[in-house]
């Protein structure tokens, strides 16, 4: 797994898929158990149950591109240390909250600490070009594993221990992460200093075609990502008759068999230089993935569906971030993943509304849709993006 990769590529290959783990812990993990937990609290409403849940998305997105910009001009650990702690007082606050409102402000704290961008930025830092795809490869496995693990663990932990006690557990493994990023990953050996003003540099990146192109690439796999999970286990539920607890049995082998391609068809694309081709093959299999669905509502057709989807989301995940770091001026590396990650976040929040109006108008419309933005994601990457990368 980690051949060809120095003992300090290692280091940092595991401390940041740790970190980006503890980061999409408090997404997915909370996901399907915090809305019920907040509908029970004291003063809540529909509208503050739903503020509960996206704050956290929301905060994240408002705040990668300063902690980007920051860590440009202080450095990577710093800011990703702040943010880890951040991160692990707003979980508790939520671990200790009896009201609403406090559960609000601890959501909100946590998704402050959004060091993401700055956690790619330094991945990209100490990493050699070469193995930076497959470095990013590993990084998406355990994020992957995650996302799935968090699926099917979440339920459980909350009925056998509550759902504060999943807010107290990300907070501990934040500070796990502080303290192996404290004295396991090298600050990079560079300092870029002060970047120019903010403003001049987001609008420099925003020009930049290539860059643009993958800005609007994950925002795209974001929004197609977290629509298909609104939906999808409402079907398996309501159509499928098939239990929320057993939806594991679907998710669980879909990643595993999603990531168990990614690998080596990371590697092809990284040896061939055939990345664009990557990312047009990914975003082809995302889009069909609603045919199987689209066209025969069993729960076979589901299954296929959720199995093209992962493999397709799963083909993008690390090359979309590799060619980032390889676009991005280097001084403003911190900032550009910013931008990135913001668009991630955005994605999502689109994402989860499109999967309720697709509750409430038809999931056929959706899959409909979700080829339709397919299309024309693949016509812009194949006629914008250059060859041979």
């Amino acid at each position: 797994m980690f051949k060809g990769f120095s003992k300090e590529e290692r280091k940092v290959i595991l401390g940041i898929s740790l970190i980006s783990v503890i980061r999409m812990l408090g997404l997915f993990l909370l996901l399907p158990v915090l809305a019920p937990y907040a509908k029970d609290m004291e003063g809540s409403s529909p509208i503050l149950v739903g503020l509960a849940v996206g704050i956290y998305g929301l905060t994240q997105a408002l705040f990668q591109i300063p902690l980007g910009h920051l860590s440009d001009k202080y450095g990577r650990k710093i800011i990703i240390g702040i943010g880890l702690i951040v991160y692990a007082i707003g979980s508790f606050i939520g671990a200790w909250a009896k009201d609403i409102f406090l559960l609000i402000i601890g959501r909100t704290i946590q998704g402050m600490g959004a060091i993401s961008s700055t956690a790619v930025a330094l991945a990209a830092d100490l990493t050699k070009e070469e193995t930076r795809t497959r470095a990013f490869a590993l990084i998406g496995s355990t994020i992957g594993l995650a996302f799935g693990i968090s699926l099917t663990v979440a339920p459980l932990l909350a009925g056998k221990f509550g759902v504060p006690f999943i807010f107290f557990i990300t907070g501990l493994f934040s500070l796990i992460a502080l303290l192996y990023l404290l004295f396991q990953i090298p600050e990079p050996e560079k300092h870029y200093g002060h970047t120019d003003v903010s403003f001049k540099n987001i609008s420099s990146l925003l020009r930049d075609k290539r860059l643009l192109i993958l800005y609007l690439s994950t925002l795209l796999e974001r929004i197609l990502l977290v629509g298909m999970f609104v939906v999808m286990p409402i079907e398996l539920i309501d159509k499928h008759s098939m239990p929320k607890g057993k939806h594991w049995e679907i998710y669980l082998p879909a990643i595993l068999i999603s990531i168990f391609i990614m690998v080596p068809f990371t590697i092809w694309a990284e040896r061939r230089k055939k990345l664009k081709e990557a990312i047009i093959i990914g975003i082809g299999v995302l889009s069909l993935s609603a045919v199987p669905y689209l066209f025969s509502e069993t729960l076979t057709s589901a299954v296929a569906t959720i199995i093209l989807f992962l493999i397709g989301f799963h083909m993008l995940e690390p090359v979309l971030p590799s060619l980032l770091s390889k676009f991005s001026p280097q001084h403003v590396r911190g900032l550009s993943t910013g931008i990135y990650n913001t668009s991630q976040f955005i994605g999502a929040f689109v994402g989860s509304v499109a999967g309720g109006l697709a509750l409430k108008y038809g999931v056929n419309l959706m899959l409909m849709t979700n080829i339709g933005v397919g299309i024309l994601w693949l016509i812009i990457v194949f006629a914008f993006l250059e060859n041979k990368l």
